[in-house]
């Protein structure tokens, strides 16, 4: 029922899961096969209606689960029992300030830095970014700032050689690219396959966002 349960998940069907917990309770603890839980199921795939309920039904939120979720004084009352869960990586690969970076957890965000959450931390997954990769692409316009304020490097490349400029000209999103820019952030820069942020603009017809880029490049 196990993997039934999760497909249900996935899918937004939230009468099912309903039914499958009425029936076996048990499987609000439950992790499917990549060790992935229900609630940060529910939240990967955008169901937060069902992510809401798992929370209401009581699912026992990990570290990694309370980052996406916010949950600050789960989080830290966490990472007090274990110091060591500040660092920590999840079974994909995120550390706790990475989700709550990308989760756009600000508050969160702020109390991890304030607690020496590395922000240097590359995830250990394909993207293998930081979370100021993170922040940029979870559009979290107030974590970017923290990360910028205590020192993180707006020109980190992840894999492929993209930068935090390169995700937010592909969002459009000239309010981060402005935040970047003011931080130092090369605005011609090339990834590997030597496309620029304007590349990305263009591509993406983010008009906006190629006038600004256009300007500073000049």
């Amino acid at each position: 029922m196990s993997e039934k349960f999760f497909q249900a998940i996935k899918s937004g069907d939230t009468d099912s899961v309903v039914a499958m917990l009425g029936s076996d309770s048990g499987l609000l603890n439950a992790r499917d096969q990549n060790g992935l839980d229900a609630y940060t199921t529910a939240r990967y795939h955008g169901k937060n209606d069902i992510a809401k309920f798992l929370l209401e039904k009581g699912v026992q939120l990990d570290v990694f689960a309370a980052s996406l979720a916010g949950d600050k004084e789960r989080v830290l009352t966490l990472i007090d029992q274990n110091p060591e869960l500040i660092g920590a990586y999840s079974q994909d690969g995120w550390t706790p300030l990475h989700l709550a970076c990308f989760f756009g957890q600000p508050a969160l965000t702020e109390a991890l830095i304030a607690r020496g959450a590395d922000l240097t931390a590359r995830s250990r997954n394909p993207l293998k970014n930081t979370p100021l990769h993170a922040a940029v692409a979870g559009r979290n316009v107030p974590a970017v700032r923290a990360l910028i304020e205590r020192g993180a490097d707006v020109n980190a490349r992840q894999e492929g050689g993209w930068t935090p400029m390169h995700s937010a000209a592909q969002n459009g999103d000239t309010e981060m690219l402005q935040l970047l820019i003011a931080a130092g952030a090369n605005v011609t820069v090339r990834a590997d396959n030597q496309q620029t942020p304007l590349d990305l603009a263009l591509g993406k017809g983010h008009q906006a966002t190629v006038d600004l880029l256009e300007a500073y490049a000049a």
